[in-house]
């Protein structure tokens, strides 16, 4: 589990290249990230290239 606002690890436990590819990703997306939990209006985000 992330924090969305500062993107450090909350709660769990996984391998540190997904934790970079993760961080990586959601860089990318934060500002939507962040709109999707304040509106709860889910939407599809692009997969990491």
């Amino acid at each position: 589990m992330f924090n969305i606002e500062t993107l450090e690890i909350i709660e769990g436990d996984i391998p540190k290249r997904a934790i970079k590819l993760i961080l990586e990703w959601a860089t990318q997306y934060q500002n939507e990230l962040l709109n999707i939990w304040n509106t709860q209006e889910f939407k599809k985000l692009p997969r990491l290239e």
